[in-house]
């Protein structure tokens, strides 16, 4: 079996990317590896590129630049990768701005503009600019990820476009390398500014050139070509970047949407905005989508700052997966329709957009004016993302008939026509999106491994893109053209502004070194068509036998195939998806880059024995802590921590079981014999030249502090406990016993005891194994499975009797709830596992317990443990620590970084400690007087820091017990 990495790629014609590595201060990578990563984005295409750089200066860029055009190759701009459309894409070399040009340059609050390199995201932006009170409003549903770079290039809008405008209309300036190497600053320039640009010997003088000598001898046939809607990211926008009698010009509007194929941006002078005193929002609620569309016209007479359009699919799954009853039954489709205001006229002015929305179609209405009842209006809006991307199997909803623009009277005929396309080609799809501007998301649903598939896809989209000009809408409302529909411009514009289009390509870029064949031809006649380089062109997985169940998943590499490469896993902040992304910010690291990767190597690309090769486990799957937030915060919910064990165990299967693999998940009788010999125990685990030893041995980095092991077992105590008098008055719980808590902290188990008894439940402890999650976490699913089915013997009696198994570590708790993927017959164990907090919390919620309040006069920083945010439960601790008189602030962090064994392992360290250094950050600015963490891992990492943590129930039981 191979084990060597995947060599580099073949450089250039006439010198290799090392020789561009020499020039800069940034990186190049010419690996296989980081190729194929780069390969694909967002979208339905994938061609893989020549190499990859991560420019660190504005020097760099024009380094590449020059590079690229004296090599005969080209540049692909990239920022996340959340491109649609294939823009992102492209057989030359990706430069990635995202990993160091992403500093913001200057802030003037007085002129309400910020500069910034184009690798800034935007929600990290707009939380810089808070400070000011000011914002960016641009706001794609990327926003988390989406960098200002790739929004300039696609001309980005979002939902509240309909008030704000797009990203064209809210960009100052931009500064760009052009073709020659050369730096242009572009803005709006008439008068001696514009002479002066004009007298220039240089590439941006003859681009200044172009533009006003098109826009003049075009001026009634682009009036009259462009279409007549608020976004239109189609072709090159010579309509705004210069004045018919060419008095003045502004090629920052011609660079924005371009897609980057006419320059490179390297800074931005963005204009920002007041952010609104409040806002008020209502679903309108139609009996069916045709006359919701109907309504959207009539809305827009109350000058709403989002007007969005739900189907019914939408609708349903919203009311029946989420129980959201503010659904009604008789509901075929609903706009959401929202108000900037002021809080002196807030429902005055909601109820001005309820009235403008009023047609003879609406059947019931649900106003909003505070935060929460607002955000749970928009969390309808939002049911789109896990409705159509979560389905498994090869049928996808696919994004390619999705981003017309269409003039809002014109929307009940133009969904009528295309739902007659998708029915005369026999294709399912859902309506949602910015109806306020014309734009709705329609995504059918196709499988592109079939031919049969891809001639829907090439028909359906030219049937549309006739429709849309039927009506006169245009191509691209938001997403630009790339390789989806740069075909179908000149039949949008016509063959003359067509041919103005190509001028001003060939004046900005002769050499054809950015981005070509998207929107105009390149210079050898090819053009990027709708079919081509398509992601499962060719595409022949092998099958992969399984030890873990993925029938619910339709099979392993479904599993796989079902990231769409949308970003979200590279988010640095909210939410806990991907720590070790954050962490390292290496695509490798990201949810996306391993799924990716496993795409690959299942498919051949990466070697026949890629996916178990030494290499592959090392730098693809082992940075990944099975944090599990992937589960449910990655939109397409690929459980790449699932993933990660079964591969883990195909090599086990070729390989065998490493010791150090076979201590960690064997962890519970490791921790049972250190505490039968606690004593000697500890003082061997604190014994320098011992852990020196380990480290060499066994990889355990000796800078860790191994856990201490309690003298007196959980279990030991259990036995010889006297219950309290109130035990048993409310019924019976089964504490399941970790094997932290049983053997390293028995204290956290003692204080769940007392909090339990006290409020009425008798506890009762089973004698189980391991939960399995450390075994899992090794790839040891034989294992896992023995500790399982001795578990569902021992509880099952507890499944049967209604008795809920609680455990106070929250990775056990998941393991218990995921039996299904190990055993075909869990009799009833998963349905009543939970944690002790959320199983208390769902009793107060129910009114079926009140629990005592008291004044413990003290702040708790809390930090939530993965497993528990993906499950849901992270609420609980933090409502009930609030009933308790506790005041909490929960802290906005991913993972602690320790999870279990990875921190222990010296290959990890550097990273685990990147990440925990970002929860000691956040931890530290919450100015606490005690920390709260629910997971013994985050405890360990922590006390390595000199933080003092305590569990919930432990603060519970100060106030309770």
């Amino acid at each position: 079996m191979s084990t060597d990495e995947p060599a580099a790629a073949s450089a250039p014609e006439g010198g290799g990317l090392a020789g561009l590595a020499e020039d800069i201060a940034g990186e190049v990578d010419a690996s296989e590896q980081t190729r194929r990563l780069y390969a694909t984005d967002a979208s339905i295409y994938q061609v893989e590129p020549a190499g990859v750089v991560a420019p660190a200066t504005r020097a760099d860029v024009q380094s590449v630049v020059r590079f690229a055009r004296d090599h005969d190759t080209s540049i692909v701009a990239r920022g996340a990768g959340s491109s649609l459309t294939g823009n992102a894409v492209g057989e030359g070399i990706v430069v990635d701005t995202s990993k160091h040009l992403d500093g913001v340059v200057d802030v003037d609050p007085d002129a309400r503009t910020v500069r910034v390199q184009p690798g800034v995201v935007l929600d990290e932006l707009n939380e810089h600019l808070a400070a000011h009170d000011l914002y960016f409003p641009p706001d794609p549903s990327t926003s988390s990820t989406c960098t200002i770079g790739g929004m300039v290039a696609n001309d980005a809008a979002g939902p509240h476009s309909v008030r704000h405008g797009t990203t064209r209309d809210n960009v100052a300036s931009v500064e760009c390398v052009l073709a020659d190497g050369s730096v242009a600053e572009f803005d709006r320039r008439e008068g001696e500014r514009l002479d002066h640009a004009l007298a220039a010997d240089d590439r941006a003088a003859a681009l200044y050139e172009t533009v006003l000598d098109r826009r003049q001898a075009l001026a009634a046939e682009i009036d009259d070509r462009y279409p007549d809607v608020e976004r239109n990211s189609s072709g090159y926008d010579l309509q705004s970047a210069a004045a018919a009698d060419g008095s003045w010009a502004d090629l920052s509007r011609i660079v924005v949407g371009s897609e980057g194929t006419l320059a490179f941006i390297t800074e931005v002078t963005l204009e920002l905005t007041e952010r609104p005193e409040t806002r008020a929002a209502a679903l309108c609620f139609y009996d069916g989508v045709i006359g919701a569309a109907a309504a959207v016209d009539p809305a827009l007479d109350a000058d709403p700052s989002a007007v969005e359009l739900i189907d019914d699919e939408v609708l349903g799954y919203a009311r029946e997966a989420w129980g959201l009853d503010l659904v009604p039954e008789e509901a075929g489709a609903a706009l959401l329709v929202e108000v900037e205001t002021t809080r002196e006229t807030q429902r005055e002015d909601i109820a001005a957009a309820i009235d403008a929305a009023r047609t003879d179609s609406l059947v019931a209405v649900e106003r909003a004016v505070d935060d929460e009842a607002q955000d749970r209006l928009w969390k309808v809006r939002k049911a789109s993302n896990p409705l159509l991307n979560r389905r498994p199997g090869d049928e996808q909803a696919l994004s390619f008939i999705e981003d017309a623009a269409i003039p809002p009277a014109e929307l009940p005929d133009y969904l009528r026509d295309v739902r007659e396309i998708l029915m005369e080609h026999d294709l399912d799809a859902s309506v949602f999106g910015h109806a306020g501007q014309g734009v709705l998301h329609i995504k059918p649903f196709l499988n592109l491994k079939t031919e049969r598939d891809r001639e829907r896809l090439r028909s359906v989209s030219e049937a549309v893109h006739e429709t849309v000009l039927d009506h006169g809408g245009c191509l691209s409302g938001e997403h630009g053209d790339g390789r989806l529909r740069s075909a179908y411009i000149e039949s949008m514009y016509g063959p003359d502004i067509y041919a103005a289009f190509q001028a001003v390509k060939d004046a900005a870029d002769p050499d054809d070194v950015f981005n070509p064949a998207k929107i105009v031809p390149a210079n050898d006649g090819a053009l990027a068509a709708v079919d081509d380089h398509l992601r499962y062109d060719d595409y022949d997985p092998r099958e992969v036998e399984t030890a873990l169940d993925f029938d619910a998943e339709e099979g392993f590499a479904s599993l796989v195939e079902q990231c769409n490469g949308c970003s979200k896993c590279r988010t640095t902040e909210g939410g806990v998806m991907c720590p070790s992304y954050r962490g390292a910010e290496a695509e490798v690291t990201s949810t996306r880059g391993r799924a990716n990767a496993l795409r690959d190597a299942i498919d051949g690309e990466l070697g026949a024995d890629a996916l178990t090769s030494d290499w592959f486990q090392a730098e693809v799957l082992d940075r990944c802590l099975a944090c599990k937030a992937c589960e449910t915060e990655c939109p397409t919910g690929v459980d790449l921590a699932k993933l990660k064990t079964e591969v883990k165990h195909q090599k086990h299967q070729e390989e065998g079981i490493p010791l150090r693999a076979r201590l960690f998940g064997n962890v519970r009788t490791l921790n049972k014999i250190g505490s039968a010999l606690a004593p000697i125990a500890n003082r061997l685990a604190d014994f320098g030249p011992g852990r020196v030893v380990a480290e060499k041995l066994l990889g355990i980095d000796s800078r860790r502090t191994l856990p201490a092991f309690a003298d007196e077992s959980f279990m030991a105590w259990v036995a010889d406990h006297e219950p309290a008098a109130s035990a048993g008055e409310r019924g019976r719980v089964a504490l399941y016993p970790d094997c932290y808590m049983a053997y390293n902290h028995p204290e956290v188990g003692k204080a769940a005891v007392r909090v339990l008894e006290t409020l009425g439940y008798a506890v009762e402890v089973p004698d189980v194994n391991c939960c399995g999650r450390p075994a899992l976490s090794q790839g040891m699913v034989d294992h896992a499975k023995d500790s399982a089915e001795t578990n569902v013997d021992r509880l099952a009696a507890y499944a049967e009797e209604g008795v809920p198994v609680i455990t106070v570590e929250p990775s056990c708790a998941s393991a218990l709830s995921e039996y299904d993927d190990l055993l075909a017959d869990t009799r009833g164990v998963p349905e009543i596992a939970s944690t002790v907090e959320s199983f208390l919390y769902d009793r107060v919620v129910d009114d079926d317990l009140d629990l005592p309040a008291a004044d413990p006069d003290a702040t708790v920083a809390f930090h939530g443990h993965c497993h528990s945010s993906a499950k849901g439960w992270d609420h609980a601790p933090v409502a009930l620590l609030r009933q308790a008189g506790y005041a909490v602030e929960p802290v906005d962090s991913t993972c602690c970084g320790m999870a279990g064994a990875f921190g222990y392992k010296t290959e990890q360290y550097d990273l685990s400690m990147a990440i925990g250094d970002d929860l000691e950050r956040k931890l530290d600015a919450v100015e606490a007087d005690r920390v709260a963490a629910t997971g013994a891992s985050c405890g360990q990492q922590l006390d390595d820091r000199d933080v003092e943590t305590d569990h919930p129930v432990e603060l519970l039981a100060e106030v309770l017990a």
